[in-house]
């Protein structure tokens, strides 16, 4: 199965919006790089960017693991932040 980029950014797009929508802080961007690996969050001024690689999110939307490698790092991020005291 093939899914173009456009694809795959419109569901991290549809993720951040309902993350946003969700009243969780600090609110969540995202932005496509090829400055990382795979997948990472950044933290900056209380916004959360949720950094991915084109190529990769473009591999894992074909492979049906959206929700497993890009949705499920917001709730990482969130349950790490909690266990560290580091944000809310």
């Amino acid at each position: 199965m093939t899914h173009s980029l456009s694809d795959a950014e419109q569901m991290v797009r549809q993720l951040i919006e309902d993350t946003n929508r969700s009243k969780f802080e600090p609110t969540w961007r995202y932005e496509l790089t090829s400055d990382v690996d795979n997948i990472e969050v950044t933290t900056e001024g209380g916004v959360n960017t949720l950094r991915i690689h084109p190529c990769w999110l473009r591999f894992v939307v074909a492979q049906g693991d959206f929700k497993s490698c890009v949705a499920d790092e917001i709730g990482a991020w969130r349950l790490l932040a909690q266990l560290t005291g580091s944000a809310a």
